[in-house]
């Protein structure tokens, strides 16, 4: 449960939550996801986009396809229908981006999508030299933009990773999974959160 006595700050993970990763083949995403952690645990920094592109490099050793179609297809992620319901959320709370990507490949993403005006900032897990779900990520929303501070997200490493460190969690379960995990809130997707927030306001 969320008590609103005073402005609420949303933290939202773009990839997966906001942005439909699925047309994406899942292969390259898990190895994705898997540099991340690995480079993380190494305390080695190796920029987003690249990791990306190694991702589609090691899908190619064994994959038909283009490296340049699929980096393109991952700069070209479409956002979920409901994101329109930002609009709602933002006149109810301060909405910032919290992602692995560097500020200008998640500020181009939603850009693209339509969304940018619902965000009053983006942060990147880069400017931290991490990625997510090193609690260095969150500490770092929290001390550049404030409290209290709630991740909405549909990954449970990143929830798991928030709660970590100390933010209050919002599980955006698009896929209808139980999680073995204790959050704060659980929505469907945007357009309930939209609601939880208005009854709560």
């Amino acid at each position: 449960m969320i008590l609103l006595t005073m402005r609420l700050i949303l933290a939202f993970d773009v990839f997966g939550t906001l942005l439909d990763t699925s047309s994406f083949p899942q292969e390259i995403r898990r190895k994705q996801l898997e540099l991340t952690w690995v480079y993380t645990v190494m305390e080695k920094f190796v920029p987003f986009r690249e990791i990306t592109r190694q991702a589609i490099r090691d899908y190619l050793l064994v994959n038909e396809g283009k490296e340049e179609e699929l980096m393109n297809s991952w700069l070209n992620l479409k956002a979920y229908p409901d994101v329109k319901f930002l609009g709602d959320i933002s006149a109810l709370a301060d909405v910032f981006a919290l992602s692995n990507g560097s500020v200008e490949e998640v500020k181009d993403h939603l850009r693209r999508n339509g969304i940018l005006g619902f965000f009053k900032g983006i942060v990147s897990a880069e400017e931290v030299r991490a990625y997510k779900p090193s609690p260095r990520v969150y500490k770092h929303f929290m001390e550049s933009v404030g409290y209290p501070a709630f991740l909405v997200s549909s990954n449970w490493f990143d929830l798991m990773g928030a709660r970590n460190a100390g933010m209050g969690t919002i599980y955006l379960n698009r896929r209808m999974e139980k999680l073995a995990l204790e959050v704060d809130v659980i929505a469907r997707d945007l357009e309930k959160l939209a609601q939880y927030l208005r009854e709560k306001a």
